[in-house]
């Protein structure tokens, strides 16, 4: 005897119902709607260890872009099938078309260049389409309900669950087939065939009470094969052609489990069929608790008194609404109207840990993984990683490179984000120098484990059987392919953050040959700060990398000869650009203190600002650099700003002049009267039509000065010009000045000074 039991992949009421339809009639064969190709990771679920929400993961070992989720929640219909199947030594099979199948016709329409095999037919009856493409939704619509999820759930999910239910849903669902007067798709049609073919074979093994449980959509031609020719089911399974798959299990989350992730067949809340599936009586009751608890949590109001009137409003709402128990929407609109007086912006908590839910499942040590897999577990134990890898919610961890703990777990993430598993990406420091970035021996990671990683290490699985060696083969060959001065040294930067010395010989040797033929001198300024970086923290990461200064020994010469050619006749757009690489190169020469290099750079810089055919920007900002480094005087400086600011010279190279020379800061027109009064002159001299042409271009520059600074060139404005040897007297607004704030500072700066 065949008995189907349609269900609702992932509810709770149809799970309760099938458990107790299982207890009452004692089946001695379970089928299950799943792949047969997986069938031989079903006992597994008798472990302990696996702890849903799971999913077992089907994939094309040659191709692992060919990958297929098959996610189970504890509510899951089919989870409670296969416990019940093990637990009761009952035998437990899957019907599905294999896997490797539906891999095989996806190559094969790729191949064919067809659109796809779900494409539908044409309707013979133009309701049908509304069925054929939501029939739960068609049906709800006929109830008077908005949406198919939500009159399954008032119907089902939220019922105590009986036996009967399934020969309710089975006469909904022929109704809803015969109703449309369509085809199915070919691809649904193999499946189906397929699935009888299973039946058949258990009802020849002399099986007297075969379980069927499939989505309620397929029951109508699953429970009597007979009626279904056995040639013709073979005929359309002859020949299909099939590729070879493994399967795993993986672990799972409710956020992939429900609809919003995207997942065809997933729920719209999974926490809370959670809740209603583990105990269904005073449901309610704790859901609201749950939800008074995360409030208080976040240092919001909710009282006992809060969850007691928005139980009383729940069920109210639900009788209203003839409901046997209060679904989602009731309690979610108690809640919003007790706890948040109508605002919704506190209820983004509640959804995402009471509807969508935070829980991620388990996978036993027991079954059988990949050799990478294993390797990178033991690893994230070993960099007390492990918490961080069982939260779904993002989380921020700061390393201190010098605690070799902390270091070997910066070394996995890198090597991680290496092999394209990106669980955690490095948080720029807050440190900041003239606009620029400053090393510390620290790294602050943003960590978000995704349960699709799976793949992601299965796909690294082939480079190497741990992650030291897998992503050491990895840089190797990208090395081996690279061109640009740039990748190669993004390169080198991974391996040294990943400490992945045995890759050093092949990098640099690729390294030498993209430098040797590189005449882009902007591409050799984009690869030093990244050299530069390795190098000053090279002891931190104890790392030997004296291959890696000798190379840029001869690339930081070549960039200062080539640095006023490479300058020269460049629009506004790229002279913005190479103002930003020369302003950053300047930083990280800087780093070094190395002698020899400064002279060189001093000497491009000068080159640079005193030549007439590079833009405006890059001249002002070469002259700048020279001032800070004090290698001009003040009167060189200037000679330099009066000639630029010339009345005979073009007014736009002469703005574009002032934003380089006043990048990162404008005190130096505050302290040097000289140099304001160049400015004061250039501003009155100007003509009134070419100083609007410019006008945007100083804005831009002076907008970005801090306020006291701001404040500071007012006041001067309005003095006019200023005597040269005058003290700098500047009146600064009693807004700005905080007698008590001052008295904190006093005495430090007491100390500095070295007045007692």
């Amino acid at each position: 005897m065949i008995k189907i039991f349609g269900i609702r992949h992932h509810g709770p009421g149809s799970a309760r119902a099938l458990n107790k339809a299982f207890r009452e009639w004692e089946p001695d064969c379970i089928i299950i709607e799943g792949p047969v190709d997986a069938e031989n990771i079903i006992h597994h679920v008798a472990d302990e260890g696996l702890v849903p929400p799971v999913a077992i993961l089907a994939y094309n070992p040659k191709n692992t872009a060919q990958a297929s989720y098959f996610p189970f929640a504890k509510f899951s219909p089919e989870w409670n099938a296969i416990k019940y199947g093990l637990k009761n030594d009952v035998p437990v099979r899957f019907m599905d078309l294999p896997q490797g199948i539906h891999f095989g016709l996806d190559e094969q329409a790729e191949q064919e260049k067809q659109i796809s095999l779900e494409t539908p037919e044409k309707e013979t009856n133009p309701e049908g389409k509304s069925i054929i493409h939501d029939p739960i939704g068609y049906a709800a619509k006929i109830a008077g309900y908005p949406d198919g999820e939500r009159w399954w759930e008032i119907t089902f999910e939220q019922q105590e669950g009986h036996a009967e239910t399934f020969e309710a849903v089975q006469e909904l669902m022929t109704a809803l087939r015969e109703g449309s007067g369509k085809t199915e798709s070919p691809r649904t049609l193999l499946r189906e065939a397929h699935m009888r073919k299973i039946i058949r074979k258990a009802e020849k093994e002399g099986f007297e009470k075969i379980a069927v449980v499939c989505g309620a959509w397929h029951g109508p031609v699953l429970g009597n094969p007979k009626d279904f020719k056995t040639t013709e089911d073979n005929k359309l399974l002859r020949g299909l052609k099939k590729v070879r798959i493994k399967a795993t299990w993986v672990p799972w989350s409710y956020d992939r489990l429900a609809v919003s992730s995207g997942y065809g067949a997933g729920v719209i809340s999974p926490a809370w069929y959670d809740m209603l599936f583990g105990n269904r009586k005073n449901v309610s009751i704790r859901w609201m608790t749950k939800a008074a608890r995360l409030f208080r949590n976040e240092d919001l109001d909710a009282s006992s008194a809060h969850v007691i009137d928005a139980v009383r409003l729940s069920e109210t709402l639900a009788s209203l609404r003839g409901l046997s128990v209060p679904g989602m929407n009731e309690l979610y609109e108690a809640a919003l109207t007790q706890f948040c007086g109508g605002y919704e912006s506190p209820m983004e908590l509640i959804e995402r840990k009471l509807i969508i839910g935070d829980i991620m499942g388990k996978v036993s040590e027991n079954i059988p993984v990949i050799p990478l897999q294993s390797d990178l577990e033991k690893q994230i134990k070993s960099a007390r990683l492990t918490k961080f890898r069982n939260s779904l919610e993002p989380e921020e961890r700061s390393l201190d490179l010098r605690q070799d703990s902390q270091l070997a777990a910066s070394r996995l993430l890198h090597r991680m984000n290496i092999l394209g598993i990106k669980w955690g990406k490095v948080k720029e420091s807050k440190r900041r120098f003239y606009g620029r970035t400053q090393g510390d021996f620290k790294e602050h990671w943003k960590l978000r484990w995704r349960p699709d990683f799976a793949i992601r290490i299965i796909e690294a699985g082939m480079w190497g059987n741990t992650v030291e060696s897998a992503a050491s083969l990895f840089l190797r060959t990208e090395a081996a392919d690279a061109t640009e001065l740039a990748k190669v040294t993004r390169l080198i930067s991974l391996a040294i953050k990943g400490n992945l010395p045995d890759t050093m010989d092949d990098l640099m040797r690729a390294f030498q040959a993209a430098s040797a033929v590189s005449n882009d001198i902007p591409g050799l300024m984009e690869a030093v700060p990244e050299l530069i970086e390795a190098l000053k923290y090279a002891n931190t990461r104890q790392a030997d990398l004296g291959a890696l200064e000798k190379q840029l020994n001869e690339i930081i010469p070549r960039i200062c000869i080539g640095l006023p050619g490479a300058c020269s006749s460049l629009n506004e757009e790229a002279s913005a650009k190479m103002f930003s690489l020369i302003s950053g190169t300047d930083y990280q020469i800087s780093l070094l203190e190395n002698p020899s290099f400064n002279t060189a750079w001093v000497s491009a810089l000068s080159k640079v600002s005193e030549n007439e055919t590079i833009n405006g920007l890059i001249r002002g900002g070469a002259l700048r650099l020279l001032y800070d480094k004090k290698s001009i005087t003040p009167e060189e400086a200037r000679q330099g700003m009066s000639q630029a600011l010339s009345i005979g010279n073009d007014h736009a190279d002469a703005a574009y002049w002032l934003s380089g020379f006043l990048h990162g800061s404008g005190l130096i027109l505050i302290h040097d009267p000289a140099l304001w009064n160049v400015l004061d002159h250039w501003v009155n001299t100007i003509d009134v039509e070419a100083l609007k042409k410019v006008l945007p271009v100083i804005r831009r520059t002076f907008s970005k000065f801090p306020n006291p600074e701001k404040e500071s060139m007012m006041a001067l404005a309005k003095q006019g010009k200023r005597k040269e040897a005058e003290a700098l007297e500047i009146s600064v607004s009693s807004e700005l000045w905080n007698e008590s704030a001052a008295e904190k500072v006093m005495p430090t700066l007491r100390l500095l000074l070295g007045l007692g």
